[in-house]
């Protein structure tokens, strides 16, 4: 029994340390400018494909995937530079 609540313990650690990693994401997020923050809000809250992203923005499907993966590549950045 005292087994099943140490799991339960860790799963909770779990998810508070994760939800700890995506508040501090978005923290990072809202502070992109447009249309970068847009893109990443839609790719991750919108579950939008990146041809949709680029319908809704007027462009094209490589310029969302490239905005994206360079929206991405600015958290990694980000994130570790304050830990």
């Amino acid at each position: 029994m005292s087994q099943q609540g140490g799991e339960d313990e860790t799963e909770f650690e779990n998810v508070v340390f994760e939800k700890a990693e995506v508040l501090e994401i978005y923290k990072i997020l809202h502070t992109f400018e447009e249309p970068l923050r847009e893109v990443m809000y839609l790719r991750l809250n919108g579950n939008f494909t990146f041809k949709e992203i680029g319908e809704i923005m007027g462009k094209d499907e490589n310029w969302a995937r490239v905005t994206f993966y360079r929206g991405k590549q600015r958290v990694r950045k980000e994130s570790h530079h304050e830990m």
